[in-house]
């Protein structure tokens, strides 16, 4: 059989500022590799778009319709991830997020939660519906030196959260409530909003680290994991890729309390309302008082590993070439 070979696009800007977004588009890549798919990631060294079957493309930001346009005006079938979570939106951002769906063949969902969320929206024909899954690494299931994190960065019993430090991600709201507990805080991710991170630093002080990035897939992350007291993403949208990562490593989780959240995690997570002092408070105790079960949440959270966690995915992909 002939491999399938798959164009992976976005909008221009996405890599100017690497996020949650833009690793999970990488690792959507490299997993229909182990799928046995050609898929490249457009830029100045993918193939001529002639040389594939069909294209992928991530997001529903504006700035790549132009592209999606030209896409499609070569007659290329097109399936549609949109990695979004609406709301607030303005009505440009409505009217584009339109035309993404009208320019594909088929939309993508990883949860029932982010479908509900979208179509609340936007319209879309339930025939064009595939519903996938988030795709998470099982490098995180490897064990590693617990003690590695600890001993580069000279940090104990920690909370830990990774991701892009911005308003939507919410971090500051979580510092006040670990410093009257007296647990150190990790926050590792870079920013787009530089008021807000140096509002995070200044009320994180000492008791907050600020690391800008580690090796994806690395010991030192896994360690960073493996060593935390627990890790935390309360967000007011659904939480990232390192949430499920945290979920393999069989971390203790405090999340914000919403239907991905519960859908993902189950019983398996302490939920709080991320816009509450008290209940973020409260959450940080319950979830230290929660007994260790690294092994149910793990097993748990396999199932948003590769290979088969792909499969929805690469239905879809074979689908829009009939």
């Amino acid at each position: 059989m002939k491999k399938l070979t798959v164009l992976i696009t976005t909008y221009h800007e996405a890599f100017v500022v690497r996020g949650g977004g833009e690793y999970e588009l990488l690792s959507i890549a490299d997993g229909l590799r182990q799928c046995g798919f050609i898929a490249d990631i457009y830029g100045p060294y993918s193939r001529p778009l002639e040389f594939y079957d069909v294209v992928l493309h991530f997001s529903v930001h504006g700035g790549g319709l132009s592209l999606l346009r030209t896409i499609k005006a070569h007659g290329k079938p097109v399936v549609l991830w949109p990695n979004l979570w609406a709301d607030a939106l303005d009505e440009a951002s409505v009217q584009a997020i339109r035309e993404h769906v009208a320019l594909a063949d088929f939309v993508t969902f990883k949860s029932q939660a982010e479908k509900r969320n979208f179509l609340g929206l936007v319209d879309v024909p339930e025939g064009r519906i595939i519903q996938c899954k988030a795709v998470a690494d099982m490098c995180n299931l490897k064990p590693v030196p617990r003690a590695l994190f600890s001993e580069l960065y000279g940090l104990r019993d920690y909370a830990l959260w990774i991701g892009l430090i911005e308003p939507r991600k919410n971090q500051k709201a979580i510092i006040g409530p670990l410093r009257e507990q007296g647990i150190p805080l990790v926050l590792v991710g870079k920013y787009r909003d530089r008021a807000y991170y140096d509002a995070c630093r200044r009320a994180g002080g000492s008791d907050v680290m600020f690391i800008d990035s580690l090796p994806q897939r690395s010991e030192i992350v896994r360690s960073a994991f493996q060593n935390a007291r627990f890790y935390a993403e309360l967000s007011l949208e659904p939480a990232g890729l390192s949430a499920l990562d945290a979920g393999l490593a069989g971390c203790r989780m405090l999340l914000s309390d919403s239907d991905w959240s519960r859908e993902h995690f189950l019983d398996y997570a302490e939920y709080v309302d991320p816009l509450s002092h008290e209940a973020i408070s409260a959450g940080i105790e319950r979830v230290q008082q929660r007994p260790a079960n690294a092994g149910a949440l793990r097993s748990h959270v396999a199932a948003y590993c590769f290979p088969s966690a792909m499969e929805p995915l690469v239905s879809a992909l074979r689908r829009a070439l009939v």
